[in-house]
């Protein structure tokens, strides 16, 4: 919790909200069908960069989840593609 919170960003009205990687992690933990939704869709749209900082965290916190975490990768990026 610390480390989350030591990294948290700022959304446009100026409020501190977790920062990726973090609130990936927690809606991973979860597990609830919403939250996974909601993993698909950040990451579909995230960058290489926010994914690659994404797979650190979730290797450091919950390294059984990382062949879920690309899953999710993927099918977020289909999503994005799809008419």
């Amino acid at each position: 919790m610390e480390e989350a919170f030591s990294h948290t960003r700022s959304d446009p009205a100026g409020f501190p909200v977790l920062d990726l990687p973090y609130l990936v992690l927690m809606k991973l933990a979860s597990s609830r069908l919403q939250d996974l939704s909601d993993i698909a869709r950040l990451l579909g749209l995230a960058s290489e960069a926010d994914l690659e900082r994404v797979r650190a965290v979730v290797s450091r916190y919950l390294p059984d989840a990382r062949d879920d975490l690309e899953s999710l990768v993927y099918l977020g990026k289909l999503e994005l593609e799809a008419p």
